[in-house]
């Protein structure tokens, strides 16, 4: 596993990350040794990011559970979505509680949701040495001069936004400012967005001869290797909700960076 700064918070962190929506969301309740067993993996593949949030179901008191006596090896992130201060407080607390830890190391205000309002609370617990690092996350391009504004105002470390292949607006209007601002990009949804015939034994994606040449043995691994090509990024977070999908994941870190025409070739699939 490779590790990158976080941006200007100095926090290091693996080029491949666990997200823990969706899958974890309804594991978290019905299975939650998987989840456990999906963690544990993680650390064994050397991944230390590991961003949740309260209402992904019953993920953050699961990853606390699965992180005990890790706690000082990874990077922990959460979120808030409140739209008042006093909800904010009360949520942050929670969250301290289930994620089993004193201190957290990045808080996001997750969608925006009441940023103006929640901010100052996130700083007060900043101050108090309780909360490291703030984040700001949206998934909605259509939000992001919103997103902007907020970047902005330099109350924010990090960023954490949608990015995929084909996909340009957060590249072009978002990575550079945070580029500028030496602030955090955390990439979620890699896959989201994906058309089906790409991937699968017939995708595009697999018929491409070069891939092991690059030392890559999935599509998933090619699309984490294109999103680590851009060094705006700190750290690509995909979630599983399978044992063994992690290590997979994992080992796109290794390899060195796709080269440019390599990436040029994937572009051109969804051009």
């Amino acid at each position: 596993m490779n590790y990158r700064i976080l941006g200007r918070t100095g926090l290091k962190v693996s080029e491949i990350g666990l997200g823990t929506s969706h899958n974890f969301m309804h594991m978290a309740s019905s299975d939650p040794a998987k989840c456990v067993e999906i963690v544990h993996e993680c650390l064994e593949c050397g991944v230390n990011f590991f961003d949740t949030a309260p209402i992904y179901g019953e993920s953050e008191r699961v990853l606390g559970e699965a992180l005990e006596g890790a706690r000082e090896k990874i990077v922990l992130a959460t979120k808030v979505w409140e739209s008042s201060a006093s909800a904010a407080r009360a949520s942050i607390e929670r969250s301290f509680r289930r994620l089993r830890t004193d201190v957290i190391d990045l808080m996001q205000i997750h969608n925006m949701a009441g940023w103006r309002e929640v901010t100052p609370v996130m700083q007060a617990f900043q101050r108090e040495g309780r909360i490291r690092y703030l984040g700001i996350t949206d998934r909605r391009p259509g939000n992001y001069p919103k997103l902007i504004e907020a970047m902005k105002t330099g109350a924010y470390d990090a960023i954490q936004v949608p990015c995929y292949l084909g996909e340009v607006q957060c590249r072009e209007e978002v990575l550079p400012l945070a580029h500028r601002m030496d602030l955090g990009v955390i990439v979620m949804r890699p896959f989201s967005h994906l058309r089906a015939g790409l991937l699968g034994p017939e995708g595009s994606i697999s018929r491409m001869e070069e891939l092991k040449a690059h030392g890559i043995s999935t599509p998933g691994q090619a699309l984490l290797k294109y999103l680590l090509a851009d060094e705006r990024v700190s750290s690509v977070i995909p979630a599983t909700g399978r044992a063994g999908r992690m290590r997979e994941n994992a080992a796109a870190s290794g390899g060195g960076a796709l080269p440019p025409e390599f990436r040029a070739r994937l572009e051109a699939l969804v051009g």
